[in-house]
C-alpha cells in the first residue's frame, strides 16, 4: 500500500500533491460557465431560483473525462481502487457554483453502506478556501456504521438527522484547494461545502468512482471506463473454482 493510499484508508480523504494543468482548468470551466450561463439543462436552483448545480457533466463535454484520465489523477486512482476503475454517471457527476449565502454547512454521507464504495473526486476550478465555502471534512468518519436512511429518499445520510452521528456536528475541519486541485474522498465520510461568506462564488466539479472488479458487467451504461480491462469471473464462466473444476454429465 502506497502512501497516499494509506492516508486516504485512515482519514477518508487525500489531497493530491499534483495539480491540473492550467489549460485543462480553464477549458472545464469555459463549459461550466457556458452552461450556467445559458441555463442548458439538466440544472437546479437555489432558493431564488438561480442554476447553481449542473447535472450530467459527462454527457456535456468530453473535457471531464480528459480530467478524470489526466496522470496525476489516475495514478492517484490506481492506487486506491486497483487497475480497472469505472466513474459512475448517476452519483455526483456535477458542478456546483457555490454563491455567497447559497448552501449552508450540513454534514452528510454521499452513500449508505460500506459494501458499495465510491471515492469522490473534486477538480476545483479555482480556488476553494474558508471565505468562498471550500469543503469540510470529518476525518475518519467513514469508519463509522449505517444508522437509516435519509429523509426524502435521498441515497446518503444527514448527520443531524440520526443520533449516532450527532457528534460529528461541529468536529469538520475546512480543506483549502488551489485551482486546479483534486480531492478524493470517500462517499462514506461525512463532509459538507462549507458556508461562502464572500463576495464571490466558487466553482467545482465532482465525480464518483469505484474500482471495476470481477463480477462487474462487462457492458453498464451507467459508468464509464477510465482505465484498465474489465473481465467477468462469475461462477457461471469460471471452469475451475479453488481446486473444483466444473463436472461433465
Amino acid at each position: 500500500m502506497t502512501d497516499l493510499a494509506r492516508f486516504f484508508d485512515a482519514t477518508g480523504y487525500a489531497k493530491l500533491p499534483a495539480r491540473l494543468p492550467p489549460d485543462l482548468v480553464r477549458r472545464m470551466r469555459t463549459v461550466v460557465d457556458d452552461h450556467f450561463a445559458r441555463g442548458v439543462p439538466p440544472f437546479r436552483v437555489n432558493d431564488t431560483g438561480t442554476p447553481c448545480r449542473l447535472d450530467g457533466l459527462l454527457e456535456r463535454d468530453p473535457v471531464f473525462l480528459e480530467g478524470l484520465r489526466h496522470e496525476c489523477v489516475g495514478a492517484a486512482l490506481r492506487q486506491i481502487l486497483g487497475p480497472t476503475v469505472d466513474v459512475v454517471h448517476d452519483r455526483h457527476n456535477h458542478a456546483t457554483l457555490n454563491n455567497p449565502g447559497d448552501i449552508p454547512l450540513r454534514l452528510h454521507r454521499d452513500i449508505q453502506q460500506w459494501s458499495q464504495p465510491l471515492v469522490a473526486v473534486f477538480f476545483y476550478l479555482e480556488p476553494a478556501a474558508v471565505a468562498n465555502g471550500c469543503t469540510a471534512v470529518v476525518p475518519a468518519s467513514h469508519r463509522l456504521p449505517y444508522a437509516g436512511p435519509q429523509s426524502g429518499g435521498g441515497g446518503g445520510n444527514w448527520a443531524d438527522e440520526h443520533d449516532q452521528y450527532q457528534h460529528l456536528i461541529g468536529q469538520e475541519l475546512p480543506v483549502e484547494m488551489p485551482a486546479g486541485g483534486v480531492l478524493f474522498l470517500n462517499c462514506l465520510c461525512f463532509h459538507s461545502v462549507g458556508r461562502n461568506t464572500s463576495a464571490s462564488s466558487r466553482r467545482s466539479v465532482v465525480f464518483a468512482c469505484r474500482s471495476s472488479d470481477e463480477l462487474s458487467q462487462v457492458d453498464n451504461p451507467g459508468v464509464t471506463q477510465l482505465f484498465g480491462k474489465r473481465r467477468i469471473l462469475a461462477n457461471r464462466v469460471l471452469r475451475v473454482s479453488g481446486s473444483l473444476r466444473q463436472g461433465q454429465s
